[in-house]
């Protein structure tokens, strides 16, 4: 079976040094390839396309609608829009571009403390930019 078949309708790519996003008409993203690719310290790559847990982007019991809306990948860090317009980024934090108030890798996705709502992200070599709207 295909990938595409599997996962249904791809809306969106990024693609960093290494590895491979694909987002998917659900709002699941799928990673693969080798680097820091959202499923913890212990893995290190994946041949085939694995989706990275949604509750690690915001889906739970309390909001099981919420999916991701856009992605985007440095060459070795990667972002993510939920609907909700919460950031989460993770991979190497070279010169914190993660935004997470420090400077170690971060193996999985983790919301960024904002205080706006994240329009669009964008990825660099070693830095991210975000489109924000204020809350007010």
């Amino acid at each position: 079976m295909s990938f595409t078949k599997e996962c249904g309708k791809i809306v969106d790519i990024a693609a960093g040094g290494s590895y491979c996003l694909v987002l998917n008409e659900h709002g699941d993203v799928f990673s693969w390839g080798y680097g820091i690719l959202g499923f913890g310290p212990e893995v290190q790559h994946r041949l085939a396309p694995t989706r990275i847990p949604p509750a690690l982007f915001g889906r739970n019991e309390f909001n099981p609608n919420t999916k991701v809306i856009s992605i985007a990948s440095g060459i070795t860090h990667c972002a993510a829009i939920n609907d909700q317009h919460d950031l989460y980024m993770w991979g190497h934090n070279r010169y914190a571009c993660l935004g997470l108030g420090h400077k170690n890798d971060q193996f999985f996705p983790l919301k960024v403390a904002l205080n706006a709502r994240v329009q669009k992200v964008t990825c660099g070599v070693d830095h991210t930019a975000s489109l924000c709207k204020a809350f007010v």
